[in-house]
């Protein structure tokens, strides 16, 4: 087991030799990731193993664990997104390896070059955001809410007002 994870790595050559790599990642070295969160502090921790399976399938698997800091789109503030993931992926070189891939993979393509592990982070965690993240309990989001009042050209007037004026006039 390796405890450090490298910036790049060649994902054949060591799932070929069968590796375990462990170690942690700064959220603000994931570029693809910074887009969408609203602070860059903070680190997740990351376990990957490579290697083949007996029928010769190259995988990464491997678990994601941490938090993200995102915005709230319920209340536009900040909320704390928890990362439990895990992975497993089917290294390809192509549509045709991707499409024979067994159903418990997920393809992941690789060149001859080596990847960059942080893009491998994260795609995984980007996955797993929500298209549109609201805190999970609506109370978070009610201390922001409350005193919200929509002005006057939104407000609308009741439809059944009118009724009311008519019951009273029988």
């Amino acid at each position: 087991m390796i405890n450090h994870l490298p910036d790049r790595l060649d994902l054949i050559a060591t799932a070929e030799a069968g590796r375990i790599l462990r170690g942690t990642v700064a959220i603000g070295s994931l570029e693809r990731l910074l887009p969408v969160l609203v602070s860059d502090e903070g680190e997740l921790q990351v376990e990957m193993e490579l290697g083949k399976d007996p029928d010769g399938t190259r995988y990464l698997a491997g678990s994601i664990r941490g938090e993200v800091l995102l915005r709230c789109q319920r209340c536009l503030d900040k909320m704390t997104l928890p990362l439990e993931l895990n992975f497993r992926l089917g290294l390809v070189s192509g549509d045709a390896a991707a499409k024979a891939l067994p159903e418990h993979y997920e393809p992941l393509l690789v060149t001859a070059e080596p990847a960059h592990i942080a893009d491998v982070i994260a795609e995984e965690v980007l996955l797993a955001i929500p298209i549109v993240p609201k805190h999970s309990d609506r109370m978070d989001c009610q201390e922001f809410v409350k005193d919200y009042t929509p002005p006057e050209s939104e407000q609308r007037k009741n439809p059944f007002a009118a009724l009311a004026g008519l019951k009273l006039k029988q």
